[in-house]
């Protein structure tokens, strides 16, 4: 209540109906838009990873689903790795990315490509998520 005084929760609800990941969109900023109403609302953590989840892009969602996820911190990390991959592979639209692989070193072969996916997939239905990074405001939220 100090924070954001008197909290409209239909207020709130209304905005993260309307929020999805735009075709360009990154997921981390998808999730931040998201994340600013989860915190001012106090949305619980199984309500955040199933608003999350219900408007991300497709292509990384009907990856995303089949595995469970303990927070959702996890889960963002999981799905800006798969992200990557599909960038990668030039199978996600964000154009960003694509030219992210333009100034990088040297383009990856075909090959490449696979083992990245193939070892992705692995560790994402093993259950680990290499490089999942909590977001800014949830590592805050652990140390009040």
């Amino acid at each position: 209540m100090q924070k954001y005084g008197h909290v409209d929760t239909d207020d709130i609800r209304m905005k993260l109906d309307v929020i999805k990941q735009e075709p360009k969109e990154r997921v981390q900023r998808y999730f931040e838009r998201l994340d600013k109403l989860f915190q001012r609302g106090k949305i619980p953590d199984a309500k955040q990873r199933r608003r999350f989840l219900s408007k991300l892009r497709p292509e990384i969602r009907k990856i995303c689903v089949v595995r469970t996820y303990t927070d959702i911190e996890e889960m963002v990390g999981a799905a800006t790795e798969l992200e990557r991959v599909l960038g990668e592979l030039g199978e996600t639209p964000f154009e960003p990315l694509k030219e992210e692989q333009e100034e990088g070193a040297t383009e990856a072969s075909m090959e490449h490509q696979v083992v990245a996916l193939n070892n992705t997939l692995i560790n994402f239905f093993k259950g680990g998520v290499p490089n999942s990074v909590p977001s800014p405001s949830s590592t805050l939220l652990r140390e009040c």
